[in-house]
């Protein structure tokens, strides 16, 4: 349901708040990922101000109602209403890291204007998730791999990118280039390659295939997680050709 520009109109909608920008003395250019209209930015007036109706709700991981008008140039938040503001988790710094980091990973595979239900309700998930969760890094892996289900660009997990043929088990290679695993006999150092463990792999697939309550239970070590995040991470940052800004900031937090 992309939102015609061509009229200008009010519409509202259950929003998520991901980024926010000062703009003037006052006012502020806010993120939303929303459910049926993908990413949308807007214009909040007046709400640095302290008498301003929309200050508080209109806070970085917030759930609200959004009432936004279409502008031809921007959008014009009018006012905000907050349905989740997560209070239990911005009181703990870990799982703030973590939300940055889901936050800023929903931004980039989103698109503005372009709906992704898919991606909202999986953002939904790990933020509800996140208030309990005790095998935090098992869940940001987990939901990795969902968004890049949801965004289209999941790697090849079973058949070799080079030859076509199915992969056998064992250890193998994952191309960075090629987008998902090759047969370890076409391992290169001078490319962009890394070895992947057959349990690596195995675990790989299991989160591709189940949902989070079924991973919850799944006994996997800290060094196939930590190999699952080296390889996902480094996927990520292949496709979006740069780092993503808050993986500094989480891992600083989560080895401390």
């Amino acid at each position: 349901m992309k939102i015609s520009n061509k009229k200008k109109k009010y519409f509202q909608t259950e929003s998520i708040v991901l980024n926010l920008f000062n703009l003037g003395e006052a006012d502020r250019i806010i993120t939303l990922l929303t459910p049926n209209y993908g990413i949308i930015r807007a214009v909040a007036k007046g709400v640095r101000k302290p008498n301003s109706r929309n200050g508080g709700h209109l806070d970085i991981l917030n759930k609200i109602n959004a009432y936004v008008r279409i502008g031809e140039n921007l959008n014009n938040l009018s006012q905000a209403d907050t349905i989740d503001g997560y209070g239990e988790i911005k009181q703990n710094l870990k799982k703030i890291s973590l939300c940055f980091y889901i936050l800023e990973l929903s931004e980039k595979f989103s698109v503005e204007n372009d709906p992704n239900n898919n991606i909202y309700q999986l953002l939904e998930e790990v933020l509800e998730s996140i208030k309990s969760v005790e095998n935090d890094e098992l869940l940001i892996r987990w939901f990795e791999i969902k968004l890049l289900i949801s965004a289209g660009f999941l790697p090849e997990l079973y058949n070799c990118l080079i030859s076509g043929k199915k992969l056998e088990e064992g250890d193998h290679v994952f191309s960075f280039e090629e987008g998902g695993l090759i047969d370890y006999n076409y391992y290169s150092e001078s490319l962009n390659h890394s070895i992947i463990l057959k349990k690596t792999i195995k675990a790989t697939r299991f989160l591709v295939d189940n949902n989070w309550s079924n991973v919850n239970k799944l006994n996997i070590s800290p060094k196939t997680i930590n190999d699952i995040k080296i390889i996902m991470q480094r996927y990520i940052r292949t496709l979006i050709n740069s780092r993503v800004n808050s993986e500094t900031f989480l891992s600083l937090i989560h080895n401390n």
